[in-house]
């Protein structure tokens, strides 16, 4: 193994003893080499980084980094199966990012797993999904014009090199933002940066699916707020000052604009700076509508009449009323596809 990869894994580790340690405040240990009492099997040594810990001042745990990332499901509850009953511990998987389906097959076979912050499933000590806290969230979310660019990228089928810089320009983006989204995708591993040449070129660090996967404790739901609007006269306005709205929120879902229901529609931040006041809902209102503000604009990772299905799942998670696992398969599904359109 290179010295790039172990240091990797073990950054892993202390990314997930930190976690640990936040979300579970005194009741859990500084990590350790694994101690000779536990037989570890040489074949679960050979694809495991191994470490272990103690949580609740008692319980014997074992966090397990898989050395060769993208294990399959089936293959990773096996192996946790047979390292519990050879180290007689907790066994922890850790793992920098889950797809939905993923965690599915994890929950549903038992298996305890973190993913440094933003989950913890622990059964066998009765804890399940603990997010991490507001601030630290915050702390990791990308710039939103690098979630937007981001976005962008993994809808429109892009498979390969591509100008940070032009496609930035899209979305009004300056070189600088430009420039500074482009680090921040590196640094989070999610874009690879091209070598040579006066203008460097990204392309994703895998396939969509994968990349959307990573990218996803870093996503945050792009409504900073939203207000209650007199739909007609708004849509004047927006009109008049030549902006666009597109469909938003639980509307976004049907084929087509539910008439005679409250319409929601998105508009970018810097938009509404420059509009000003728009006419509140109220008597004589024939329709009403609900305006979300974005702070990157909607029609550049969707389209003028409706926003992209990623950014609308990011802004409908934690809603009641919605079928967020079957959003999640549909996502998946787009993201496959080829080519993807929003």
């Amino acid at each position: 193994m290179t010295t790039a990869v172990h240091s990797g894994l073990t950054d892993l580790v202390m990314d997930a003893q930190r976690y640990l340690r936040r979300v579970l405040p005194g009741l859990a240990s500084v990590v350790g080499p694994v101690g000779a009492a536990r037989f570890i099997p040489q074949t679960m040594a050979s694809r495991y980084h191994i470490a272990e810990l103690t949580l609740y001042g008692e319980t014997p745990a074992v966090l397990a980094v898989a050395r060769v990332p993208g294990e399959s499901s089936s293959r990773v509850i096996q192996d946790v199966k047979v390292l519990r009953s050879a180290a007689k511990a907790l066994v922890l998987y850790v793992s920098p990012y889950l797809t939905p389906t993923q965690r599915r097959f994890l929950v549903e076979n038992h298996i305890d797993f973190v993913v440094p912050h933003n989950q913890l499933y622990a059964p066998s000590l009765a804890i399940e999904f603990r997010d991490a806290p507001d601030h630290e969230k915050k702390a990791i979310s990308l710039l939103p014009s690098a979630q937007a660019v981001l976005i962008h990228v993994l809808l429109s089928g892009q498979t390969r090199w591509w100008s940070p810089r032009e496609i930035s320009s899209v979305a009004g983006y300056t070189s600088m933002t430009a420039s500074r989204l482009s680090t921040e995708l590196v640094g989070r591993g999610l874009v690879e940066r091209s070598t040579g040449g006066r203008e460097r070129f990204l392309r994703l660090a895998g396939s969509r699916e994968d990349v959307w996967a990573r990218a996803r404790p870093f996503l945050r739901s792009p409504v900073l707020k939203e207000m209650d609007v007199c739909w007609e006269q708004t849509a004047e306005v927006l009109a008049l000052h030549g902006q666009s709205a597109p469909l938003a929120g639980p509307q976004a879902l049907h084929a087509t604009d539910p008439a005679g229901l409250d319409i929601t529609r998105a508009l970018y931040i810097d938009s509404w700076r420059k509009l000003g006041a728009l006419p509140a809902s109220g008597p004589g209102c024939a329709r009403s509508g609900k305006l979300q503000i974005w702070p990157y604009p909607p029609a550049f990772t969707g389209t003028a009449d409706r926003v992209d299905p990623l950014s609308l799942y990011l802004s409908l998670q934690g809603r009641h009323g919605h079928d967020m696992d079957t959003l999640e398969r549909e996502l998946e599904q787009l993201l496959r596809c080829a080519p993807c359109s929003a």
